[in-house]
């Protein structure tokens, strides 16, 4: 979501709406016609308000959707309190409140809270935090290089200056990219994402492209990271109870290729991408050991060892005429 589209929301209100007022109020003060200077000033005061709603929101939209349901709750409230008051305020304190004002009032909180249940709604069709995301991304990577490597020709993406750990980093990253399996990756640090590299651009894999462009599946990559992080977060905090530790690997093995967050430090990971289904074993083992190698670059301890068994090497031939055993026998 571009942060600048609450600005322009907030141009347009005042450019279709205000600006008319203004203009009529111009002409009613040159010709010396009469005019509902009181009902003018409303009408500006409404316009400008909602347009500073707007320009605020889109300051503060990360966020919003905290905001809407606290501002939910206490329109609630206040309904409450004017129902209260208009249905025993005559017996309570011999006084009544007017019809238009209650009927004004109540319009008025139920088309808020109409709206904001609204908004919600499609915020959570789209991932109820996806707004707090995309404000909390930071700056992406702009600098942008090619390196070739064999057969393959990668894309390189960093953050303006980056630190030499960073740099050993990302020339990890390259040495592991090829176009046979692992295609994507991108790593995260605190600050947003400083590098990514790809080489979704190779000729041999546009067969993988159909309804969407390369540089459009980079972006979303790298939200889609984000999502899994955040999860990754909230995973975190079920599991402190089981004294299970971090959460550091996450795969989303999908039908056309697997989607892999690893974590390597506090507000460091590892986003990476095959789009070949054969290849997500392949691709799964070299991030495993690229997180070991990006670690060691940060003075860190491998965290992803692990050996994976041979083919065939832990199964057992059953002939036909044997029996299944039995579960605890």
């Amino acid at each position: 979501m571009d942060r600048d589209r609450f600005a322009r929301f907030a141009v347009v209100i005042a450019t279709f709406v205000l600006t008319p007022v203004l203009l009529e109020m111009l002409a009613w003060y040159i010709e010396g016609e009469e005019y509902n200077v009181s009902r003018a000033i409303t009408v500006i005061s409404v316009v400008t308000g909602l347009a500073l709603i707007a320009l605020i929101a889109g300051r503060l939209r990360g966020r919003l959707p905290t905001m809407l349901v606290t501002a939910m709750t206490v329109t609630a409230a206040g309904g409450i309190v004017l129902g209260f008051a208009a249905g025993f305020g005559p017996v309570l304190w011999n006084g009544h409140m007017s019809g238009e004002l209650l009927g004004l009032s109540m319009i008025g909180i139920a088309a808020f809270t109409w709206l904001t249940g609204t908004y919600l709604l499609v915020l959570f069709r789209r991932g109820l935090y996806v707004p707090h995301l995309e404000a909390t991304a930071g700056p992406s990577p702009t600098t942008t290089k090619r390196k070739v490597i064999g057969e393959s020709e990668i894309l390189i993406r960093t953050q303006p200056d980056i630190s030499a750990a960073l740099e050993k980093a990302l020339g990890s990253c390259v040495s592991v990219i090829d176009q046979d399996d692992l295609h994507f990756v991108a790593f995260f640090s605190p600050g947003g994402c400083a590098f990514y590299a790809d080489v979704l651009d190779d000729a041999d894999l546009q067969h993988f492209f159909h309804e969407s462009t390369p540089e459009e599946r980079r972006i979303s990559y790298l939200k889609l990271g984000r999502q899994l992080d955040w999860i990754g977060q909230r995973l975190d905090s079920h599991l402190r109870l089981l004294e299970s530790g971090t959460v550091i690997r996450t795969v989303l093995d999908v039908e056309r290729g697997a989607l892999f967050h690893y974590w390597v430090d506090h507000g460091r990971y590892v986003v990476g991408v095959t789009l070949d289904q054969r290849k997500v074993g392949e691709a799964d083992d070299k991030m495993a050991k690229l997180v070991d190698m990006i670690r060691g670059h940060f003075t860190l301890p491998p965290i992803n060892q692990r050996s994976r068994p041979e083919p065939g090497g832990s199964l057992r031939a059953i002939r036909r005429d044997q029996a299944w055993p039995e579960s605890g026998s």
